[in-house]
């Protein structure tokens, strides 16, 4: 069975990604996609494409309809699911699904299931066409368990007539490829991130799946060498259906999932070096573990792929916000990662001496012991946004809810906050909901807190001293010296606790309680959190953006301007 629009395209997509290309060639050479590689390299655009692929889609059907689903797919309601419902609904609690819970319980989440999927040819045979790696095996505590997986998912894909349900909807598989091919036309990322790495593989894949939340970075060996993927889930709705056209977002996804295949292995190969530095992973050990980086080689993999990630696009891109995007990475937890885009900086200068990336990473490992925690800046150590920075510093989140109204309006306020609580939980978030007057008597330095409410309704809202442009007046919420007023308005913000601006805190607020309703799920990509603030009209976002920060004060804009 074909791959759904596997159209390949003389690209290499995405960008957000890759690293020090060489200078301002990189960028030249992006553009250029009509050269073929030199000597007996394939042409790029013979080893790039875009599918829908089936067996992806089979591992996504039988996650539907388990716990994993919960955190590992996306929270939004599209046709897609309603159509997996309507097709596969009455095989709910087939032993497929038992497998991949009982699999998920020993750790075999996020990439090994995709990875997994990817060393079988396509439903209903699903015959495995490489050997299992000593990661899967690892990871699947067992050969015989990946064994009894394939063996599922094979049984399920024959008695649903999985093909069947996957060739009706060609149609929305070839409409999600088109959007991406039409965005990523005439770009050349694979000779781009062959020329940072120095080395190039066998084949360049993205995967688009219309359920996955997030995105992975399979390596398969395969006789002809090693094909690598970026296996990625959706970036924003269109109507009842998911779209993968944001180009931002493709560039970022695709070259990071790509990077993958040649960083860890390096990192692998010096970490007897990258060792000495163990001591830098005590401080950001809970944000790492929250992200599902629990080790510091993981966490490493991690800062050097998004450093290179940020270093490429500042190459391709003359208006590209490199320092914000540091400083994002550096609010999600990856302290260390303006260390290493420095580094390569001097490795993008120094490529007689260093001809492939793999010649450089001792270097970097090497640099990395020599930091000190105590000389790191406060704008590293401190809480300095965006919105979905708040996560990865919590384990647990206050919700404090307002009850200076009436008792109908605080149980709907109660009820929309369990709902969202429901969705940190999956993703391993402990939600507590206190009352205003309970949040009076709490010790905050050490919680992080979520407080929603009107100027009038909570007070604890009222007695907080935040950190952000805000102001209540008897009518209305005033944000940045300006005025909101009537209905319909809700601000989501985050800001540093006031008590400990290490950790975060995050407002919602209303001018009107019912205003408040569906505040947390109202963000439904997670790249609509990578904000510090979210002003609604109604249903439509109004305004948002980042804050200017400057000792310790966030403001709209600089002083003096």
């Amino acid at each position: 069975m074909r791959r759904i629009s596997r159209t390949c395209l003389a690209v290499a997509c995405i960008g957000l990604l890759g690293a020090g290309l060489i200078g301002s060639g990189i960028a030249q050479e992006v553009k250029e996609t009509e050269r073929a590689t030199a000597g007996p390299e394939k042409a790029s655009e013979e080893r790039f494409s875009v599918s829908v692929d089936p067996r992806i889609e089979l591992l996504a059907v039988v996650q539907h309809f388990t716990f994993w689903a919960r955190g590992g797919h996306i929270k939004s309601k599209t046709l897609y699911k309603d159509d997996i419902d309507g097709y596969f609904g009455e095989f709910t609690g087939d032993p497929a699904m038992a497998c991949v819970e009982e699999l998920v319980n020993l750790g075999f989440t996020h990439d090994a299931p995709v990875a997994f999927m990817l060393h079988h040819g396509d439903p209903p045979e699903f015959v495995k066409e490489t050997p299992y790696s000593d990661y899967l095996i690892e990871r699947a505590k067992g050969e015989e368990s990946l064994m009894e997986l394939a063996d599922a998912l094979r049984d399920f894909a024959r008695k649903t007539d999985f093909m069947r349900f996957y060739r009706t909807h060609e149609a929305l598989y070839d409409t999600l490829v088109a959007e991406v091919n039409s965005l990523l036309e005439g770009k050349d990322y694979v000779r781009a991130i062959q020329n940072l790495y120095g080395e190039s593989r066998n084949s360049y894949g993205l995967v688009l799946s219309p359920l996955f939340a997030g995105g992975y970075g399979p390596t398969i060996e395969t006789e002809e060498g090693y094909d690598i993927y970026g296996v990625i889930g959706p970036c924003a709705l269109r109507g009842m259906r998911t779209t993968f056209a944001c180009l931002g977002y493709l560039e970022s996804m695709m070259l990071h999932e790509w990077s993958h295949s040649f960083v860890n292995p390096l990192v692998d190969k010096n970490f007897d070096v990258f060792e000495k530095s163990l001591g830098l992973f005590q401080p950001i050990e809970g944000m790492m573990r929250r992200q599902a980086y629990p080790s510091w080689r993981i966490a490493l993999y991690e800062h050097i792929v998004r450093a290179c990630e940020i270093h490429l696009r500042a190459n391709l891109y003359e208006d590209f916000r490199k320092e914000e995007s540091l400083a994002y990475q550096e609010g999600k937890g990856f302290w260390y990662i303006s260390r290493v885009d420095s580094l390569l900086d001097v490795y993008e200068t120094a490529r007689k001496e260093y001809p492939t990336f793999a010649q450089f990473v001792p270097v970097i490992a090497a640099n990395l012991s020599q930091i000190s925690i105590a000389d790191l800046p406060e704008r590293i150590t401190t809480f300095v946004g965006p919105l979905d920075a708040i996560f990865p510093r919590a384990d647990t989140i206050y919700f404090v809810y307002p009850t200076r109204t009436d008792e109908e309006s605080v149980e709907k306020v109660k009820r929309d906050l369990e709902h969202f609580g429901a969705f940190l939980s999956a993703a391993q978030i402990e939600p507590i909901l206190v009352s205003d007057r309970e949040a009076l008597e709490i010790d905050w330095e050490e919680k992080v807190g979520f407080i929603y409410g009107t100027p009038r309704e909570n007070l604890f809202l009222e007695q907080l001293e935040v950190a952000i442009p805000l102001a209540f007046r008897d009518d209305a919420i005033e944000f940045g010296g300006k005025r909101y007023e009537g209905e319909g308005i809700l601000l989501i913000s985050c800001m540093p606790n006031p008590f400990n601006k290490m950790l975060p805190f995050a407002v919602a607020i209303a001018n009107r309680a019912e205003d408040l309703i569906g505040a947390g799920l109202r963000m439904s990509g997670q790249s609509e959190w990578n904000v510090d603030y979210v002003i609604f009209r109604g249903d439509e976002k109004s305004e948002v953006g980042c804050y200017h920060k400057e000792k310790g004060k966030w403001s709209l804009v600089p002083e003096g301007n």
